[in-house]
C-alpha cells in the first residue's frame, strides 16, 4: 500500500544537492526549510489542508482559515524559529462571496494572534483545500530532527488527544473546550524559544507522538524508549498515534533537566542507541500502531 512517505522519498533525490547548496542549508526531510541570508537564516515550511481529509467540510470558513495556517506554523514552531511572513494558495468551489469574507476573518484572527504578514497568494476554482506557505526566522539555531544522541531525555510540552476529542465533540455537537483544540490549535513559540538553548532535536506531534519520535530517530541513526504511564492523555492509548496535538517533541542533554518544569514540559522517556520506538507499561512492551496519521491511509 502506498504511503505519504512512500510518495515523499520518491522525491528525495530531486533536493539532495541543494544541501551543497550556499543558499539552502537544511532542504526536504525536516520540519522546514533554511534559507541562508546575510544577517539571518529564513525558515520555510509549506503545508497543505484539503476538505474532508484534514477538515470537515461543513467547517465555519474562519475555523478553515485559522486552522490550516496554525498548523502550518507548527513546523515553524518545531524548528525553533518563529513567524514573520506567509502566503496562502486557496482552491474552491465556493460561489458564495460571504463565505470568504469569513475565510479572511480567520486569516486575520491568526496573523493578529501571532504578528505576522500576509504578502502573497493565490486562488483557484476546484475542490476546497488550502496551501500555505509560511516564513520565519530561527530565535537562536533551527533545531534540527538529526541531532538526537543516546541517553538524551525525551519530553512534550502537553498532553495529547485534545485535536481529537475537539473532532469528536463538535460532530456530536456537544459543547467542549477541546474544539478549539482541533479548529484553532495553539502553536507553542514561547516554549520553542525557550528549548532552542536546550534541545538537541525537536518535531511537532502532528502525525502521533510514535510516528513523529520515530521521524526523529530515524533521522538521528537512535532509537527510543518512552513509558506510557508518563506521557498524559485525553482519550485513550490511540492518542499516541493519531496525530493533530502540535505539541512538540524534543530532546535534551541530561543536564537540561533542572531546566524544564515537569509541569510544562513533561520527560517520557529516554534516546537509546537502538534504532526503533519502544513504547514500555510496566516495564513490558506495548505494541501500537506505528503508522501514525497518513492521508494516503
Amino acid at each position: 500500500m502506498i504511503s505519504e512517505s512512500d510518495i515523499l522519498e520518491s522525491f528525495q533525490h530531486l533536493v539532495e544537492n541543494q544541501f551543497q547548496s550556499d543558499l539552502v542549508l537544511v532542504g526536504s526531510g525536516d520540519d522546514a526549510a533554511v534559507i541562508k541570508k546575510q544577517d539571518k537564516n529564513l525558515i520555510h515550511s509549506l503545508d497543505i489542508s484539503k476538505v474532508n481529509t484534514h477538515f470537515p467540510e461543513n467547517s465555519n470558513p474562519e475555523d478553515i482559515a485559522y486552522r490550516s495556517i496554525a498548523v502550518a506554523l507548527s513546523d515553524l514552531a518545531a524548528m525553533g524559529a518563529y513567524p514573520s511572513f506567509m502566503t496562502i494558495g486557496l482552491t474552491s468551489d465556493k460561489k458564495d462571496i460571504y463565505w470568504y469574507k469569513q475565510f479572511t476573518k480567520g486569516v486575520a484572527s491568526i496573523i493578529d494572534d501571532y504578528n505576522m504578514k500576509l504578502v502573497g497568494g493565490d486562488i483557484t476554482y476546484g475542490e476546497l483545500n488550502v496551501c500555505v506557505n509560511v516564513f520565519g526566522y530561527p530565535f537562536k539555531e533551527p533545531i534540527l530532527r538529526s541531532n538526537a544522541k543516546p541517553n538524551d531525555l525525551v519530553y512534550i510540552t502537553g498532553s495529547l488527544g485534545k485535536g481529537r476529542k475537539g473532532l469528536l465533540d463538535w460532530k456530536k455537537n456537544k459543547k467542549s473546550k477541546y474544539i478549539s483544540d482541533y479548529f484553532r490549535p495553539k502553536v507553542n513559540f514561547k516554549k520553542s524559544k525557550y528549548i532552542s538553548s536546550l534541545a538537541s532535536s525537536c518535531i511537532d506531534i502532528s502525525d502521533g507522538l510514535i510516528k513523529d519520535l520515530n521521524s526523529i530517530c530515524k533521522s538521528s541513526g537512535v532509537g527510543a524508549s518512552i513509558k506510557l504511564e508518563k506521557i498524559p492523555i485525553i482519550n485513550d492509548i490511540n492518542d499516541l498515534s493519531y496525530g493533530d496535538d502540535y505539541e512538540l517533541c524534543f530532546t535534551c542533554e541530561e543536564k537540561y533537566k533542572k531546566d524544564l518544569n515537569q509541569d510544562d514540559y513533561i520527560q517520557i522517556g529516554i534516546i537509546t542507541s537502538g534504532s526503533d520506538v519502544e513504547l514500555l507499561n510496566q516495564d513490558e512492551n506495548i505494541n501500537l500502531n506505528k503508522e501514525g496519521w497518513d492521508s494516503f491511509i
